[in-house]
């Protein structure tokens, strides 16, 4: 009898600590820790993990896509592997790191770049997949590119003249969208002649380079289209060093939302930006929370994410102040047709979320 009721009290121990356990969930970040995006990145999604009560991690490859695998491989080996990850297809990686977690029991988010619709359907024929491959949350980036390439004739009142655009890269999926949406644009508009398309690799020293010398050979140049702020801030040098005015002699779109973008739109030097994107990992954090409890979730969240920033709206001042903590993440739930609105703007006056 005495032993019995010593297993009783050690059952009435376990369970509950078993029973509210956090669910643990990891971003495998491809970018570097300096970089203004993927600051923003960690710094949402750790608000949103906080607030959830998860276990959550980042893992930083400083765009040293080896290192991420190293890191799959390690965690597989030590039997490491948490909850839920969070994938990224930055330069096609995911093909690879879904090979080597077929068969693992972790639950998989693909965020902010994905695979083809062809290669993610055939991904799903699998029973494997079918269970561990949950919600992929992939920005409209063909839509970014297209409002800001539009966004930046407007801020020229229609002028004529050629534009030229530093892109990302040839393979990230985010990139070639983008790109494809400004070049769509600037091919519908007569008066508009695309004179280049450079890639300077997401970075600030390559950008300058490349428009330094591209901002000496188009004697017609009126607008810079980039598709990142570092890469406008490299546009924006080299205009200084052509003594050109930024916002008068020639206009400059991008993408982010770092601190210093923020502060050039306002100032008129950044004449279209676009950005919100740096949110798609929290949000997936709310759906691992959703699912760790039980919850369905749809394969894909068809949700843009991004949005155009002016200054002196509320919108932007939640991304001067990044307030995140504030946001009550626990109560974002779908709505009546199963669809999640994970668009910040469209949560502003919202009982579910206040930015405020």
């Amino acid at each position: 009898m005495h032993k019995i009721l010593k297993q009783l009290i050690l059952l009435i121990v376990l369970f509950p600590a078993l029973g509210f356990a956090k669910p643990s969930a990891l971003l495998l970040n491809p970018g570097k820790r300096s970089e203004s995006f993927w600051q923003d990145v960690d710094l949402f999604a750790n608000a949103a993990a906080a607030r959830l009560e998860l276990e959550f991690n980042i893992f930083h490859a400083e765009r040293n896509n080896y290192l991420i695998i190293k890191e799959v491989e390690r965690l597989i080996k030590n039997k490491q592997l948490p909850d839920y990850l969070l994938l990224v297809n930055e330069k096609k990686i995911l093909p690879k790191l879904l090979t080597l977690l077929e068969g693992q029991d972790v639950y998989v988010f693909v965020i902010l770049n994905g695979l083809p619709p062809q290669q993610r359907s055939k991904l799903l024929e699998k029973p494997h997949w079918q269970k561990y491959l949950l919600t992929s949350l992939i920005p409209d980036n063909y839509w970014i590119g297209l409002q800001t390439a539009k966004g930046l004739i407007a801020a020229g009142n229609g002028q004529a003249g050629d534009v030229i655009m530093i892109s990302g890269d040839k393979t990230t999926p985010a990139s070639i969208e983008r790109q494809a949406g400004a070049i769509d644009y600037f091919n519908s508009q007569p008066h508009i002649k695309l004179n280049h398309v450079v890639y300077a690799d997401w970075s600030q020293k390559v950008s300058y380079k490349k428009s330094l010398t591209l901002v000496g050979r188009v004697p017609k140049l009126k607008y810079i289209w980039t598709a990142n702020d570092l890469m406008a801030f490299g546009s924006l040098d080299a205009l200084g060093a052509h003594d050109l005015q930024a916002g008068e002699d020639v206009f400059i779109s991008t993408i982010n939302t770092s601190a210093k973008v923020l502060a050039l739109k306002k100032a008129g030097k950044v004449s279209t930006l676009g950005g919100g994107h740096f949110t798609a990992a929290g949000w997936a954090l709310v759906l691992a929370n959703q699912h760790s409890k039980g919850k369905n979730l749809p394969k894909l969240v068809r949700d843009p994410l991004f949005q155009l920033i002016k200054p002196d709206t509320e919108f932007y001042r939640c991304l001067i102040t990044k307030n995140w903590d504030a946001l009550p993440f626990e109560k974002i739930t779908a709505d009546a047709q199963g669809d999640y609105i994970f668009n910040m703007k469209a949560h502003q006056n919202s009982d579910k979320v206040n930015l405020k």
